[in-house]
Order: C-alpha cells, then sequence, then structure tokens
C-alpha cells in the first residue's frame, strides 16, 4: 500500500514538474517571438506611427536601408501618397520629397515626372554619358549627350522615293520605315523623310548657325547642342508627305493623322508631342519621329507619356 502511495506522489511530482516546464517554454518561446517581432520592420513602423496597411505597403515598396531611413524621420503622409503613383521609384524618394516641398503648387505625378526625368535641372546643366549598349533604346536629349566619335552602326541611304535629297538612316529603322511608308501608302499616304541621320559635326554646323542668327537662347529651345540630338544616333527623322513640307501646317494634314494613328505599329513614336515641352525640352515637333520598335512604341502611344518618361521609368530605373 505505502509503495503505491509513495508511486502516486511520484508521478504527481513529475507531472506537476513537465506542467512547470512545459510553461517555462512556452513562455520562453513566447518571450522569443516578441523579441524577434519587435526586431521587424512591421513592428517598429506600427510604432512609428503607420497603420497596418500602411506598413504592408511600404514593405512591399522599399528596401531594408530605405525602412531604415523612414525610421528617422516622422511618420510622412506624402510619401503613402507618392507611393501610389504610376511611376514612382522608390531609390528618388528623397528627391521627391526635397522638391515637392519647395514646389508644393505642383501635382504628385509631376513631381514624380520631373525627378524622374531629371527635368528639376536646367536644360544641359545635368550631364549624362548615354548608354550606347541600349542600341534602340538609348535616350539622347538635352540632359544625355553623345560622345563626338559616337557610331550608330551601319548607316544606309534612303532612296528618293521616300526622301528628299540625301538622307542617311540606321538599317533597322529604315527597315522598319519602310514598312510605314508601304503601309501609308495604301492609304494615298506619301511619306517623305526630310531629315534624317546627322553626324556630331553636321550638328554642330547646324547649332551655330541658329546660334549667330538668333542667339544662343533660340538656338537652345529650336535645336540641339552638338551631342545632345537625336538625329545623331540614327534613329531619327523627320517625316513629312509628298504635299506637305511645312512644319507651320504639317500638324494639320492627313499624313499626320495617319502617323498618330499607326506610326507606333512599326516601332515610331512622336518624340517631341504637344504640351510636354517641360519633359522633352523642344517645343511641339509633329514631324520629328523616333524609332524605339514595336513594343515600346505601343506603350508610349496607349499611355500618352513622352520617350523620357518611359526610359526613366522601365529603364534607367
Amino acid at each position: 500500500m505505502k509503495k503505491k502511495r509513495k508511486l502516486k506522489k511520484n508521478v504527481y511530482v513529475v507531472a506537476v514538474i513537465l506542467i512547470f516546464v512545459g510553461l517555462l517554454t512556452f513562455s520562453g518561446i513566447k518571450i522569443y517571438k516578441d523579441y524577434k517581432y519587435k526586431q521587424t520592420y512591421e513592428y517598429k513602423l506600427l510604432e512609428h506611427g503607420y497603420e497596418l496597411k500602411e506598413v504592408k505597403k511600404l514593405e512591399k515598396t522599399f528596401k531594408d536601408k530605405d525602412l531604415d531611413w523612414l525610421l528617422t524621420i516622422p511618420k510622412n503622409k506624402t510619401i503613402l501618397k507618392l507611393v501610389d503613383e504610376k511611376y514612382f521609384l522608390a531609390k528618388n524618394t528623397k528627391e521627391y520629397l526635397d522638391y515637392y516641398e519647395d514646389n508644393d503648387d505642383i501635382s504628385l505625378d509631376m513631381v514624380i515626372t520631373k525627378i524622374n526625368t531629371h527635368t528639376n535641372y536646367d536644360f544641359y546643366n545635368h550631364d549624362i554619358d548615354v548608354d550606347t549598349s541600349l542600341k534602340y533604346l538609348i535616350n539622347c536629349n538635352k540632359f544625355y549627350h553623345l560622345a563626338k566619335d559616337y557610331d550608330p552602326g551601319e548607316i544606309v541611304t534612303i532612296p528618293t522615293t521616300y526622301a528628299f535629297g540625301t538622307q542617311k538612316i540606321e538599317k533597322t529603322t529604315y527597315e522598319a520605315y519602310l514598312n510605314m511608308w508601304q503601309a501609308a501608302k495604301e492609304e494615298n499616304i506619301h511619306l517623305m523623310v526630310n531629315s534624317s541621320y546627322r553626324s556630331y559635326e553636321e550638328q554642330e554646323e547646324i547649332y551655330n548657325n541658329y546660334k549667330s542668327s538668333y542667339g544662343e537662347d533660340y538656338a537652345n529651345k529650336y535645336a540641339a547642342k552638338p551631342g545632345y540630338s537625336e538625329h545623331q544616333t540614327g534613329l531619327a527623322l523627320d517625316i513629312f508627305s509628298l504635299d506637305n513640307t511645312s512644319t507651320k501646317t504639317f500638324v494639320n494634314s492627313a499624313a499626320f493623322t495617319w502617323l498618330t494613328n499607326n506610326a507606333y505599329k512599326y516601332g515610331f513614336i512622336l518624340r517631341y508631342p504637344l504640351d510636354k515641352e517641360n519633359i522633352t525640352g523642344y517645343s511641339f515637333e509633329s514631324w520629328h519621329y523616333r524609332y524605339v520598335g514595336k513594343d515600346v512604341a505601343k506603350y508610349i502611344q496607349e499611355n500618352n507619356i513622352t520617350y523620357d518618361e518611359y526610359y526613366a521609368y522601365f529603364i534607367e530605373k
């Protein structure tokens, strides 16, 4: 009988010990989990004043180093709004905020456009080397410049059936233009190239003529400095029609209407659209087309953006 009582007592003691150990283990696990959670960005951002849905958005958008930076500044509602913008780039967050602070009278989407395309700087005052490895997707404008000896690859002469005078262009661009020319011809539109590839030296001569005749400000607005002209890429064409070569009236022509509706199908975009001068640096040019390939041209057409914006978000990012 005594043995049975002793056995029951031992079992009870062991059970108590096991329960105690279990509680300690559970408590230890909980403490450890709490400790680990408090090391997470979710916890830290919640403690910083952000709501859970906002935290999830920030964690999805930013890398660790950026989240660390967010924790050093007060909760910022502008950042949350910026993140929702279509062409937001996390790497530019600080620049967006600084620019918006100084220019809070413009929309957030324009803040993003300005920073992404570097147009928060004055034209020709933020120099960047063109990434020539991109071939048909290179960007050449009043910030991105080409070297004097840049070689656009195989340059071919455009027959006078398709162009006025002696015009030359990069081979793939030429082939795309021929396809577009034929499609337009089938609808009684006779396209003609009026200006195409120009060497650095040729562009230099044009720019200097503008400058000497009308002054530097005028030259900077209507002509590119040498090294900054898309014509040096071999990918740009000034396209008019056989019956209209006027820079003033081509916009009202049937050829322009056809190009507006169809150029993208052949890989071309209107490079300097209406009301985009603050981005492109050029006044509206209804005749200046740039070859970028069909997929890119289609996106730009459907989303009504400039190549500068496309380049910043999809390529340079």
